[in-house]
C-alpha cells in the first residue's frame, strides 16, 4: 500500500514533464536574442538615460574643419546669439581645440571633453557636400578656349546636428537641413565659391530650426 503514493508521485511527475520539447530553434533564437542585448554597445545605447540638468551647458562640437569654419563665421555675424537666450539654457560654449584635438571626434572623447567644460550636453556637428558636374557644350570647349562656361555643376550640402547627454550619451534628438547650388562654369574653373555658399546656408537652416528644437527638449526631459 505504501508503494502507491510513490507510483503516483512518479507518473505525475513525469506527466508534468510530457509537454516540455527541447527545440534547437527556440534554444538559438534566445540565444540570439540574449547575445544581441548583452554587446557592450547595443547595452550601453539601449540602457543610456537623460540625465540633463536645467538651465543646461551646451558644448558645441563641430566634428570636420568645414564645420568649425561655418560655425566661427556664424557666431562672427551674430547668428548664434539667439542660442544662448533660449529658455533653460544657462550657456553656450564651443569646444576648444585645445581640449579636443583636430582629428579627435570619436564619442567618448567628445564627451569627455565636454565634461571637463562641465557640460550637460554636447551638440555634435558635420557638414557633408555632394557635387555632380558635366560637360553641357562640349563642342565649345576648343573654340572658345575653355572661356565659354560650358560646365555644369550641382551642389547639395547637408549640415547634420545632433544633442548626445555628456554623462550618459543618451542622444535627445538629431536635426538634419540642407541646401543647393547650381550653375555653370569654365572647364578650367570649379565650383568651391558655390560649395561654400551651399554650406553656410546649410548651416544658418540648421541653427535656425534649434530653438523649436530644443523647445521639444525641455517640454520632454525637464523634470
Amino acid at each position: 500500500m505504501k508503494t502507491k503514493p510513490l507510483l503516483l508521485c512518479t507518473l505525475f511527475a513525469f506527466a508534468g514533464c510530457s509537454s516540455y520539447v527541447n527545440s534547437p530553434a527556440v534554444s538559438r533564437d534566445r540565444a540570439a536574442k540574449a547575445e544581441a542585448f548583452t554587446h557592450p554597445l547595443i547595452a550601453r545605447a539601449l540602457h543610456a538615460k537623460p540625465a540633463i540638468h536645467f538651465p543646461a551647458t551646451i558644448a558645441v562640437a563641430p566634428q570636420d574643419s568645414a564645420a568649425q569654419e561655418h560655425l566661427r563665421a556664424l557666431d562672427a555675424t551674430g547668428r548664434l546669439d539667439s542660442l544662448k537666450a533660449l529658455p533653460q539654457i544657462a550657456a553656450v560654449a564651443p569646444l576648444s581645440t585645445l581640449l579636443l584635438g583636430e582629428a579627435e571626434t570619436h564619442d567618448i572623447i567628445v564627451r569627455e571633453a565636454a565634461a571637463r567644460m562641465h557640460a550637460d550636453a554636447v551638440l555634435l556637428i558635420t557638414v557633408s557636400t555632394t557635387a555632380t558636374d558635366g560637360s553641357v557644350i562640349a563642342p565649345l570647349t576648343v573654340l572658345s578656349l575653355g572661356l565659354f562656361p560650358n560646365q555644369r555643376y550641382e551642389i547639395i550640402s547637408t549640415a547634420l546636428a545632433a544633442l548626445v547627454d555628456v554623462r550618459t550619451g543618451y542622444v535627445y534628438g538629431t536635426l538634419e537641413r540642407s541646401a543647393a547650388r547650381t550653375g555653370f562654369t569654365t572647364s578650367y574653373g570649379d565650383s568651391a565659391t558655390a560649395k561654400h555658399q551651399a554650406e553656410r546656408q546649410a548651416m544658418g537652416k540648421l541653427f535656425g530650426e534649434f530653438p523649436a528644437f530644443w523647445s521639444g527638449v525641455v517640454q520632454t526631459h525637464r523634470r
